[in-house]
């Protein structure tokens, strides 16, 4: 169906409901809350807040809710709180209403009704029951009953829920009370007001589908929060165990769980990966499997994967998900956030799935192609052709044709460190593939210690240090936080370095067993570090030198590429 044709078909409308009315549906599931919205937060005060402001017929805003024939998973137990639910009789509803914007209002009011214990800021066991008290028309809750007993006639404490049920006795019987005077008359009317004559907004959106509820929920959202196209297939794909029907349990975030847990048991930064990447490496799993397009990357295409799906063939794809990660450690990518394009998983983990003849070396060269290549890398289609128009040639065929690249060194030694730089994490990344060694020791690992926390604090070494080159006198730009300025070392060599002069430090380093060695594991140009005396030119010199020792490895690990330098 057209967008357009789409749009035709949608509907909004908008309905006044009494208190007592919608928290009646909700009671009846009538509104439910799916499980994408964040837990009940609000603390006591704010539902305080929420009763006195309806009392003073103040607005609180409208209540939004989606109407659809699609059943999404949602909340049982909200603030520690049972919420009333009856999953089995709400299932066989043809249609159902999921509240988008006021679930907090919503839950409040409920919780407000009902009465009960749950969870409330760091207390585990809080009575949610709400009072009015008449002699100052202000509300509280159960814990504070017995106080103010002691204060006032405990008849001008009413409990909220017990409002709608007044007979036509209750003025007569409570005027006779002890205390009684035309002020607390006024505020107990009121307050009777209040849920004859108080109205809750609510506003129906149909027609609209799944694909875009997250826009529309990003969009109307007071609390800020993003909506990850993730917590609605989550929602989607919810099953409860089904025991007459010999129906397992599935939940779709303990699966997505699982694999980042046996990531993390294996010390692999990629326990960080985002869950709509993992899920998208599945989709592309089974659009390979199952030929079929519907399956794919973007949240319309994921929006297809169905319980059944995913409960099949999980296995087989967290195992290509797991061998996946594993090539890209082996290329040294430590992490999902050292990838110079997240997409560049894709079409390898499509690759790999149940491949059982890989060419890690075609699959190494377009990595590294790609990641040099490319300015951009973020489209679907881009994906899909990789998949379809490389990989799977290659896999079928076993032939391959690797686009040309063109690496400048003037760009990789203008360019400085930013971590979301593509370009700045593709130099990084290779350099780190190089396996560079410590300088004080050719057998000590450096990326664990240093390279797993390149995100956003770099700890990376500056060759020639900072504090060392603000001291000469430049007579030009000398772009000292180039990318051709940094190599990777251990926190501690790096203290010890310091702020040295490169020819003082080297010559400490010098005798190290393989120097030669370490020196080339970093792609440093030995030669300028062994000179006498350091002159301003010999900066800018070494910058283009490492460059072109840089564009030369490229192109000898490169060797199905044309790798084009320029200067």
């Amino acid at each position: 169906m057209s967008s357009s044709s789409s749009t035709l078909n949608r509907d909004i409308g908008t309905e006044d409901v009494k208190i007592e009315e919608f928290v009646g549906k909700l009671r009846q599931d009538k509104f439910l809350i799916p499980t994408f919205q964040r837990e009940f937060v609000w603390e006591p005060k704010n539902i305080v807040k929420l009763w006195d402001s309806i009392c003073r017929f103040y607005p609180i805003g409208s209540i939004l809710y989606w109407e659809t024939n699609s059943y999404l998973h949602t909340h049982r137990k909200l603030g520690g709180f049972l919420f009333p639910h009856d999953e089995d009789a709400v299932r066989k509803f043809r249609d159902w209403a999921y509240i988008l914007d006021g679930q907090q209002r919503a839950t409040a009011l409920l919780l407000s009704m009902i009465g009960g214990k749950g969870r409330a800021k760091d207390r585990e066991e809080f009575d949610y029951t709400l009072y009015f008290d008449a002699t100052d028309a202000s509300f509280f809750f159960e814990e504070d009953l017995e106080s103010r007993k002691n204060r006032v006639n405990p008849a001008f404490l009413v409990r909220i829920k017990d409002v709608p049920s007044w007979g036509f006795t209750f003025y007569k019987d409570i005027s006779t009370e002890r205390g009684f005077n035309t002020n607390i008359e006024a505020n107990l009317q009121k307050l009777s007001k209040m849920f004859t004559d108080y109205k809750i907004s609510l506003i129906r959106i149909r027609g609209v589908e799944v694909s875009e509820v997250c826009e529309i929920f990003e969009r109307i959202n007071q609390e800020g929060k993003k909506l990850d196209p993730v917590d609605i297939i989550v929602a989607r794909t919810y099953r409860n165990e089904d025991i007459t029907k010999k129906l397992t349990g599935f939940y779709l975030r303990d699966n997505l769980d699982a694999v980042k847990k046996v990531l993390s048991s294996q010390g692999s930064q990629f326990q960080d990966i985002e869950d709509l990447t993992i899920l998208q490496m599945v989709s592309l799993c089974l659009r390979k499997q199952t030929g079929e397009s519907k399956f794919g990357m973007t949240p319309a295409a994921l929006y297809n994967l169905t319980t059944e799906d995913l409960e099949a063939n999980w296995d087989s794809c967290q195992k290509t998900v797991l061998e996946t990660v594993k090539l890209l450690s082996d290329f040294k990518i430590r992490g999902p956030d050292m990838l110079p394009f997240i997409y560049l998983v894709l079409p390898i983990c499509h690759y790999l799935h149940e491949n059982r003849s890989v060419n890690r070396s075609i699959v190494r060269q377009w990595f590294w192609a790609t990641a040099f290549g490319l300015e951009d890398f973020r489209r679907a289609t881009d994906v899909y052709s990789y998949c379809t128009e490389f990989f799977d040639k290659l896999e079928t065929q076993g032939s391959y044709a690797i686009d040309s690249i063109t690496i400048s060194k003037k760009r990789l030694v203008e360019t400085e460190y930013y971590y979301r730089d593509a370009f700045c994490r593709a130099v990084l990344a290779f350099l780190a593939n190089q396996t560079p060694r410590d300088f004080s020791d050719y057998n000590a690992e450096v990326l664990d210690s240093v390279y797993l926390l390149l995100a956003h604090s770099p700890n990376l070494h500056h060759i020639y240090p900072l504090n060392f080159l603000s001291g000469v006198k430049w007579s030009e730009p000398c772009h000292m936080d180039s990318l051709m300025n940094i190599c990777y070392l251990r926190a501690k060599t790096n203290i010890h370095v310091g702020d040295k002069n490169p020819l003082h430090y080297f010559r400490e380093y010098h005798g190290t067993s393989h120097f030669d060695e370490i020196l080339q594991s970093h792609l440093i140009p030995k030669d300028f570090i062994e000179r006498e005396q350091f002159v301003p030119s010999d900066y800018q010199e070494f910058l283009y030198a490492r460059a072109d020792r840089v564009c030369q490895k490229l192109k000898q690990e490169l060797p199905d590429v044309k790798v084009n330098i320029a200067e």
